[in-house]
Order: C-alpha cells, then structure tokens, then sequence
C-alpha cells in the first residue's frame, strides 16, 4: 500500500487524481439528484427514462470521435476546457431548476462535453508516471472510480434533501471549478509534436479516418463470435442497469416506503460495496471460468429482481427493508461479475491493433443499451406499475442467462487468448 500511496508525491498524478476525483464525484452525484429532482417534478418513471437517454446518446454521437480528437490536443487543454464548461453548465441549470426540457438539454450538453473528458483523463495517467507504475495508478484510477459513483449517488439525495436542488447544483459546479483549477495548476507534460496537432484544415480528414475505423472496427467484431458474445453480454448487463435506475425512485417511494432522497444510501451504497467485492475476488481468482461466472450472474441477478418486486409479501416482517438492502448487495456483487469478467474477455480476445476500437464500438452499445430500453421501461410502468414492470426485467433477465447456458461457445471465448499465444 505504501508504494501505492508514493504515487501521490508526483505532483501531476496528485493533481490528475484530485481533478479525477473531484469531477467524477460531481458527475455522479449531479445525475443521480437530477433524476431524483426531474421525477419530483413530474412523478413520473418516463421522464427517469429521458434524464438517461440525455445521458447516453452522447457517447454513441462523439464517442467514436472523442479520443482521436483528444489525441489531436494537448491532454491538459482538453481537460481544463471540458471542466470549465461543465461548470458552466452546472451553474445554468439553476435558473433551469423548474423546467423539464431545459434540464433535459443541459444533461445533454454535459454528457457531450465529458465524452473529451475521459478519454484525455486515461490518456495522461501514462504520461505523469514511470511506465513501472501503471498498474498502480490504474489501480488508483479504477478505485476512485468505483469509490466515486458510490459516493456521488448515496450522498446526491441526502444532500439535495438538506439543502435543496439549487444549492446543490451550486456544489457541483464549484467541485467541477476547483477540478479545473487543480488541472490548470499542472506542469506541462504533453509534447505532441505540432504537425499532429488539430487544425481546422486536417478536421475533415480526421473526422473521415474515424469513420472508416470505426466501420472496420464493427466488422472485425461481427466476424468473431469470442468478441461479439461477451460485447453482448456486456451491452444487455448495463441494460438491466438503465432499466433498474429507471425503475428505483417509484419503487423506492411507492413500495418499499422509503423517501426517493434516501434511496442512494439505503438502496445504491449497499449496491456498490457488493461491486467493489465482486471486483476483489475476481481480481484474486484469475483461473475463474469467466462465461460461466457472467451466466450465474445474470441468472442471480434475475431472480433478486424477482424477490425484490414480490416486496409486499414480506412486507409485514419487522425486518422487511433488510431483505432489499440484502438484495442490493447480491445485485451489486452479480453484476460487478458481469461486468468485469465480460470486459476481461474483451481484453483477452482482441486483436492488440484492433482493442481500442473494440472498447470503442462496446462503449457506444453499452450506452444504447441503457437509453433505448430505459425509455420503454419508464413508459410499461407509468401505464401500469413499478412492480409489474420489475416482474417482466426480472424474468427477461432469468431467460437470457439460462439461454447463455446453452451456447456451445462459453468454454473456448474462456480459452482463446491462451490458444493465441
């Protein structure tokens, strides 16, 4: 731990990590207040579904341009540029407090900007450390993203309750400000060489490279089955993610009886601790078959959606809300399964000149996925109940991960990489 913690006495990682920190921490706990703010407003599950849709879409429009314009800037400048704007951004929705559409377009707008934002961020952790430390400052990195998202969503609704929604936009913006701040304070350590530079007069010619990339990118993974399972896998986990983030304030609030300002503490923390878990044990269990572990998580995952939308039959227990922040953590550490071990095959069977694109095309449907079936979620369940609506995620969930079992490809995805060596 120690050698870890040196990282820390490198000014530019101290300074990357305080702005990593600072504006992830924002991001999440500006999007969960807003969902929780947007459904206050309207009470309504289909408007949940268009905060995450705003959230999405940006990344299927500029992800696939994001980090090759990222490469045509020096890193620092995109990094200050897209937190100064995110600032801004979070300071223009106080006026916008009480209107719906505004809020909606400002999500947009933000999520558009940190689509430069991350891909710069990951790009300058080589450049701030000795190549001897990467893994140590990835390894920083992964967890203060985790830590993070954790923090953001269980302190976004007590917070927003305390104080109310304005001043907490206020928060934000002055956490994405000093993120600017500590980036702006930052040796230079980016020497692109100038003619590699973006100019207005090679943009065509970039944009156009992307774009023939990015489609030989689609057919390399529709041609290899090790690459296009586990991308699915991938894509449909965060699916069931978006569908569930849709459906928890309702059933937060109508069911459980819980205020939707406590349903990140009580719900979302316990959730992420089950992740954080999830990511330790297959972090010390690398000989784990890796398509059986994301198959029993989808299944389990299915059926604690399933015990947690039969809630009023156990309602009357004195202990009742204990079984769904139990629920929580195996939902957490099932999906950490999935997520994890369907992105270690990504890494395992990709081609080494082909893996950016591949990560690249999984980002763009993994932020499909959350958007369009959030959308037809929040719409079942405004028509007819969080519960029922649960009830069909759940069992679709069931049905996709026993179907994986069936698949006569499992073992070798599990054994390419060690055949390709």
């Amino acid at each position: 731990m120690r050698s870890i913690f040196s990282l820390f006495q490198k000014d530019n990682f101290r300074k990357l990590w305080l702005a990593q920190f600072l504006s992830q921490v924002a991001a999440n706990m500006l999007i969960f207040a807003l969902i929780l703010h947007i459904y206050d407003l309207t009470k309504s599950a289909t408007t949940i579904s268009l905060v995450i849709i705003a959230t999405s879409i940006p990344s299927v429009i500029f992800g696939p341009l994001s980090g090759v314009l990222s490469d045509r800037v020096r890193y620092k400048r995109v990094l200050l540029y897209t937190n100064v704007l995110r600032t801004l951004a979070a300071f223009l929705l106080i006026p916008a407090t009480h209107n719906t559409l505004a809020i909606l377009e400002i999500i947009f707008v933000m999520s558009a900007i940190t689509q430069f934002f991350s891909p710069a961020e990951l790009s300058s952790i080589p450049l701030v450390v000795d190549r001897t430390e990467l893994v140590k400052a990835n390894s920083i990195y992964m967890t203060t993203m985790y830590g993070s998202l954790i923090f953001g969503y269980g302190i976004a609704g007590p917070l927003q309750g305390a104080i109310g929604s304005i001043w907490l936009f206020v928060i934000v913006g002055a956490m994405f400000l000093i993120s600017s701040i500590s980036i702006f304070l930052m040796s230079e350590y980016d020497d692109k060489a100038p003619h590699t530079l973006l100019t207005v007069s090679n943009l065509a010619k970039t944009i156009s490279a992307v774009w023939q990339e990015t489609k030989n990118g689609v057919k390399y993974v529709s041609r290899a089955r090790e690459i296009s399972s586990p991308m699915a896998r991938l894509a449909i986990g965060w699916a069931m993610l978006g569908a569930f983030i849709v459906l928890l304030p309702p059933f937060a609030e109508q069911y459980l009886l819980i205020s939707t300002k406590m349903a990140g503490v009580i719900l979302i923390v316990p959730a992420g601790f089950g992740l954080l878990t999830a990511a330790y044990l297959l972090n010390k269990n690398n000989s784990w078959n890796k398509s059986r572990i994301i198959n029993w998580g989808f299944v389990v995952c299915g059926l604690g959606l399933l015990v947690m939308a039969s809630y009023n039959l156990y309602a009357f227990l004195t202990f009742s809300l204990l079984i769904p922040i139990l629920l929580m953590v195996i939902l957490g550490f099932c999906a950490g399964l999935i997520y994890i071990a369907s992105q270690t095959l990504l890494q395992l069977n990709s081609a080494g000149k082909m893996r950016g694109r591949v990560f690249g095309i999984a980002a763009m449907l993994i932020n499909l996925a959350m958007g369009v079936p959030a959308l037809f979620v929040g719409g079942i369940a405004d028509l007819t109940s969080p519960v029922f609506t649960l009830v069909i995620v759940a069992l679709l969930v069931i049905i996709y991960g026993t179907s994986l079992f069936f698949e006569d490809t499992e073992t070798r995805m599990d054994n390419e990489y060690s055949n390709n060596q």
